[in-house]
């Protein structure tokens, strides 16, 4: 099992709509939000082939200054197995 663990940006929060599709995807087991994180708990990942999931964010409120958040994904027998990235508004992968 894989983690995808996605911070939100200062004054975002995930689009209800869209956290309800992502726990309807393919090969997710389950999703959480607890704070200012959405956890993804994945079943597998294929080797031969990706996949492509989506969470819309809903900004709530204006921040100046606004930095970026890390998206950390990380083996959930094997924490020590990550990698991680940062994204900005609009969202970006750095």
């Amino acid at each position: 099992m894989v983690i995808l663990d996605i911070k939100m940006l200062s004054g975002f929060v995930p689009d209800p709509e869209s956290l309800n599709m992502l726990k309807g995807a393919l090969l997710v087991d389950r999703v959480e939000q607890k704070e200012d994180h959405v956890l993804v708990y994945i079943r597998e990942l294929p080797k031969d082939t990706g996949i492509n999931h989506s969470l819309k964010l809903i900004q709530e409120h204006q921040v100046e200054n606004l930095k970026p958040a890390v998206v950390k994904i990380y083996d959930y027998y094997q924490p020590s197995d990550q990698s991680d990235t940062e994204y900005i508004h609009p969202c970006v992968a750095a």
